[in-house]
């Protein structure tokens, strides 16, 4: 599983902030646009709030060459169904039976994980620490 941890400015909407996280992973041809329409669709199905200031959206694809952990912070919070105040996304883009998934959620379930994963000063040298 790769984990990338992303900070983002200029974001002013939860759709911008998909379709930025989407796209950082520079991926290959239509598969950006079926994430982001996955990930639009776990939406309509309830929150994916877990914390406070916190997301974290989940989908499965096959077509993903590898499952992804992004840890995306914003500079400033953003509306998200009812919050008015989120800024840091874990967004899990996962292959189908990927156990590496499966470790690393049962990892984030530890409170001081979500809380060092919220911290704005977070490296991703920091972010790979955590998950080692």
């Amino acid at each position: 599983m790769k984990k990338v941890l992303t900070k983002l400015t200029t974001i002013n909407s939860y759709h911008d902030w998909l379709s930025a996280t989407v796209n950082a992973l520079e991926l290959s041809s239509a598969l950006p646009n079926e994430l982001l329409t996955q990930l639009q669709q776990r939406d309509y199905l309830g929150s994916v709030q877990i914390a406070e200031h916190v997301i974290m959206p989940h989908i499965v694809n096959q077509s993903l060459p590898d499952s992804w952990l992004i840890v995306s912070q914003l500079d400033r919070p953003v509306r998200y169904m009812t919050s008015n105040s989120i800024t840091t996304g874990i967004f899990i883009l996962s292959r189908p039976a990927d156990s590496s998934v499966t470790d690393a959620v049962d990892h984030l379930t530890d409170e001081s994980v979500i809380r060092a994963l919220q911290d704005p000063q977070l490296s991703q040298r920091q972010l790979q620490g955590l998950f080692s």
